[in-house]
């Protein structure tokens, strides 16, 4: 057999296989799809699928003909084979907006994260604090210019990075008991970061899920944390 007809062959099953794929991918977005609309008609929200961006992008948006709040599923196909996507599901609501600039809520340290920044070396502080701003920024796609409030470093109730000016204004939520009660059953990876800024508040789970009840949780979290802007804050010292 020719070089030729082995070239031919091999992009032939080449095409196939990907031919396949592609039905297969097709399919199962348009199954998800139907899922979502089950979803949001047993759960009396509305929804929609936002495919009209320019990149290689999926919006699934719910929200609530009765309410101000939206939940996405956002993703973005980017790279090769998708090595770069985004995927993340973010609930937003236009309360607790700043005036300007940025606060982030995110987990609590773990207790050894905490010893370094309190007495570890110059070194070992500069370089644990650079690892937390990546982080937050790499899980959130927060402003890289946020500063460490090092007040909040040993808080149960999650530490915060902000622009100057605005570490006090995750105060409210550092202390709400249903986030607490919310990260007791899930690891951080799944646990929202909490995101104030001009656009108003925004719940950004960096890992993706379809689970119709982990979404509501998600939306239940965000009505609590959404409620809480609204009350006098007490803090506990740390």
């Amino acid at each position: 057999m020719s070089t030729e007809n082995i070239l031919f062959i091999a992009f032939a099953i080449a095409a196939m296989i990907g031919g396949r794929f592609l039905i297969n991918a097709i399919k199962k977005s348009q199954n998800k799809e139907a899922d979502y609309k089950d979803m949001a008609q047993a759960f009396g929200w509305t929804y929609v699928r936002d495919t009209t961006s320019k990149r290689s992008a999926i919006f699934d948006i719910f929200s609530d003909p009765d309410d101000d709040w939206t939940l996405t599923i956002v993703f973005i196909n980017s790279g090769p084979n998708g090595s770069n996507s985004i995927r993340r599901v973010d609930w937003t609501t236009p309360q607790g907006a700043l005036a300007e600039g940025e606060a982030v809520l995110g987990a609590p340290l773990p207790e050894k994260t905490v010893d370094v920044l309190a007495s570890g070396s110059k070194f070992a502080k500069t370089a644990t604090k650079a690892a937390l701003k990546g982080t937050m920024y790499a899980l959130g796609k927060t402003k890289f210019t946020l500063a460490f409030d090092e007040t909040t470093a040993g808080d149960p109730g999650g530490i915060v990075m902000s622009t100057p000016g605005q570490e006090k204004e995750m105060d409210s939520l550092r202390q709400n008991k249903a986030l607490a009660a919310f990260r007791e059953d899930r690891p951080d990876i799944d646990v929202p970061l909490m995101i104030r800024d001009e656009n108003g508040l925004t719940l950004r789970r960096p890992n993706i899920t379809s689970d119709r009840y982990e979404l509501k949780a998600i939306v239940g979290l965000g009505k609590e944390l959404r409620a809480d802007l609204q009350q006098p804050v007490h803090i506990e010292p740390i």
